[in-house]
């Protein structure tokens, strides 16, 4: 089952780096969007 998962792991970076790689970034940036304007966002001025 181990080799299994290497095996389809290897092939999907392997033959579809493009596509792996978009995907990455793309939820990565989603949520660093997402952090960013709960932080900014979120806070109201205190004063």
């Amino acid at each position: 089952m181990n080799h299994l998962m290497l095996s389809a792991f290897y092939d999907n970076v392997n033959k579809n780096v493009g596509p792996t790689l978009m995907w990455v970034f793309s939820i990565l940036m989603a949520i660093e969007l997402v952090y960013v304007m709960v932080k900014y966002l979120g806070t109201g001025d205190k004063k």
